[in-house]
């Protein structure tokens, strides 16, 4: 298992100073954040074993053409530019594709592709216009229409978010998706705080893991598909009761932000709970993918979850099992 934390490769980063800070980190690298369309030249290509695609919470009714719904978020030709980076879904797939040949410039064993949509007022109301499986179906439907813009060595993770689509990685949702894939370089990228954030009633971080690790048994031999997890704990049931209906007035980018960010907490993992979750999946890549209390990299906070799982597998006299996993 190779040990990952997220990062944005900066202007002013140099190779020697990403390698230095993953090496202090007792790291093997970095999941690099790749949002845009044309290549930054920039350095770090050396420490990229997977890139995080970009990605647009609210893309369906765009997709679909359902234009009375998505001119009430998107009003106006430059807001739709602006998101979509064009105005047609013929424009949205080439960006989509920009940013697939940007990621392959890093050279990344995988990438890693959000599946699930939801409209601002919904991310307050709970309430969603699609259903699970519209929505893997029509990301399918994407993806088979813009995979040829990666190298077909390049894994594509799909990603589990706590909206329609992947959302709670129920096996029947799971197999369907999959299914439609047909078959290729493809797997799962287990997000474990987008997971507990499907289970308003975890309490503590022995809750999230019982609850993690029961879905992976759940999946059976689809567990196999998980090649790749974004490790993080987030306990956010009582917030998301408390704003449940709640919509504010205005809903800006900055509202939104702070909303989600309530929701998906990305704090380490401090007990067992992390190396238990980590033992059941078995990832071949697992990301520290955690805030920090300001700007820069979270060293602390990944600090804190490393050694919540050393503890972990100390606790269950397993240690050099860990050391050994590490090393796979």
């Amino acid at each position: 298992m190779k040990q990952l934390m997220s990062y944005y490769v900066m202007d002013d980063d140099t190779d020697e100073k990403i390698r230095e800070m993953t090496d202090n980190l007792g790291l093997d690298g970095i999941e690099s954040l790749v949002y845009g369309t044309k290549s930054r030249d920039l350095p770090g290509k050396e420490s990229t074993i997977g890139c995080h695609l970009n990605y647009w919470p609210d893309w369906m009714n765009f997709w679909l053409g359902k234009r009375e719904l998505f001119e009430k978020e998107f009003p106006t030709r430059d807001s739709l530019i602006s998101y979509y980076g064009g105005e047609t879904p013929e424009e949205w797939l080439e960006t989509i594709r920009g940013n697939l040949r940007a990621a392959a410039r890093e050279e990344p064993k995988y990438v890693v592709w959000h599946v699930a949509d939801c409209m601002a007022r919904e991310a307050w109301t709970g309430k969603f216009h699609y259903t699970d499986k519209e929505v893997l179906f029509e990301t399918a439907r994407i993806y088979s229409l813009v995979k040829n813009a990666l190298p077909s060595n390049v894994t594509v993770l799909f990603e589990n978010i706590f909206w329609p689509g992947l959302n709670a990685l129920s096996p029947e949702n799971v197999d369907y998706f999959f299914s439609l894939l047909g078959g290729g370089n493809v797997g799962l990228l287990l997000d474990t705080g987008h997971l507990m954030n499907t289970n308003p009633d975890i309490r503590d971080e022995k809750d999230g893991a019982d609850y993690v690790t029961k879905v992976i048994k759940n999946l059976g031999s689809m567990k196999d598909l998980i090649l790749g997890m974004h490790l993080s704990c987030s306990i956010s049931g009582e917030y998301r009761k408390r704003a449940a209906g709640n919509i504010p007035g205005e809903i800006t980018p900055e509202v939104i932000s702070r909303h989600i960010s309530s929701i998906d907490r990305h704090e380490p993992f401090r007990t067992e709970a992390a190396a238990r979750i980590v033992e059941v999946a078995e990832p071949s890549y697992m990301t520290h993918e955690l805030f920090g209390k300001g700007p820069g990299i979270p060293e602390e906070e990944i600090k804190i979850q490393m050694n919540a799982m050393k503890k972990g597998y100390n606790s269950c006299n397993r240690f050099s099992l860990f050391v050994a996993y590490r090393e796979k």
